[in-house]
């Protein structure tokens, strides 16, 4: 108990006991918890009416409630809130050999996509619920080479491959080429490499061809080949799995299913929601939303945990992890922290 302080000077440190034995029981059964079955299941030496007096002071103060009169308790927001801050400091390793081979594999390989794509899965499985992890931000990113193939009669596919490994692909109508193939390569990479994407977009736009002095075809159609290529929006901005775990959920209804599909499957919803909860960042910290701390009515049984992955100082993205607000805390906090802690390692190291 000398680990855990208080959650309000209010509270004694039997209260205390109580309060973190009603949380911890609850999300691990979610079934509301009696004054019996504290003392039961505590090392907690006092008779039940003490019990029943505490319950009822965290009743008072909100940390609990009671669903129906002759029902055990159920933590509030508030209280699970209490639970949240009283585990997070547990162990946030996962064990070595099941979560270092995940990395390992992709990055041996440099495939930062499937890096993405396979710590999102092995995350949600381990953690049994939903989990998106954000690309690094394409704008930020710093082109190192870009390859041209021809894929078929006058369509052209350019990969374009970035200082994290990351890639854009996208296949472009040429027509007929004025130049020799080996030159246009030469000349895209020769305009592009070693600037980031964000400013060859900002220069795209801002390119004029009014000018007739320096105005020639060749000009003309590099510009057409850049616009395709760099101005084009990027269909999926983050990985995404386990909504599975969510729909078998016993703590959830239909309604709360529709509420978070609407959330995440809209990329609209979804960038406004990661926006409003990145607003609460500090100092890069991870950060841990229950209940009605979401903000949204809709999702409301839900809580969303957020931590972001960096290269050194600079932040590339969040890890997000979505579940049931019955939930064990730990566990799902570990591997979030896991995840965030080994791409920023990953990252940090190319």
């Amino acid at each position: 108990m000398s680990k855990r302080s208080s959650p309000s000077p209010e509270l004694n440190e039997r209260q205390v006991s109580v309060l973190y034995c009603v949380a911890r029981t609850y999300v691990a059964k979610g079934k509301a918890v009696s004054s019996k079955h504290v003392l039961e299941s505590s090392n907690l030496d006092f008779s039940s009416a003490t019990i029943r007096n505490d319950m009822r002071k965290l009743e008072y103060l909100g940390y609990i409630t009671q669903p129906h009169t002759s029902s055990g308790r159920v933590p509030s927001d508030k209280g699970l809130r209490f639970y949240f801050e009283s585990v997070k400091n547990l162990s946030r390793e996962l064990e070595e050999p099941s979560g270092s081979i995940a990395v390992r594999n992709a990055n041996v390989i440099g495939d930062i996509e499937k890096l993405l794509r396979t710590m999102t899965r092995f995350i949600a499985r381990a953690a049994t619920t939903l989990v998106i992890i954000q690309k690094p931000d394409i704008d930020k990113l710093t082109v190192r080479n870009v390859g041209i193939t021809e894929v078929a009669e006058r369509y052209l596919n350019f990969t374009i491959v970035t200082d994290l490994g990351v890639t854009m692909n996208v296949t472009v109508f040429a027509g007929p080429l004025r130049e020799e193939f080996s030159d246009l390569r030469e000349t895209v990479n020769d305009v592009v490499v070693g600037r980031t994407i964000g400013e060859i977009r900002q220069g795209i736009r801002s390119v004029k061809l009014e000018d007739e002095q320096w105005y020639k075809k060749e000009l003309q159609q590099i510009i057409y080949f850049l616009e395709n290529v760099f101005d084009s929006e990027i269909d999926e901005q983050n990985y995404r799995y386990g909504f599975e775990y969510l729909m078998s959920s016993p703590f959830l209804d239909w309604e709360d299913i529709v509420g978070i599909v609407q959330h995440v499957e809209n990329p609209v919803n979804l960038d406004d929601l990661l926006g409003n909860l990145r607003r609460e960042e500090v100092g890069g910290e991870s950060r841990v939303f229950i209940g009605e701390e979401i903000g949204r009515e809709e999702l409301r049984n839900f809580t969303v945990m957020v931590s972001p992955y960096r290269r050194h100082d600079e932040n590339l993205g969040d890890v997000v992890m979505i579940s049931p607000k019955i939930v064990l805390y730990e566990r799902v906090f570990s591997q979030l922290e896991f995840a965030a802690n080994r791409l920023t390692e990953v990252f940090s190291s190319r």
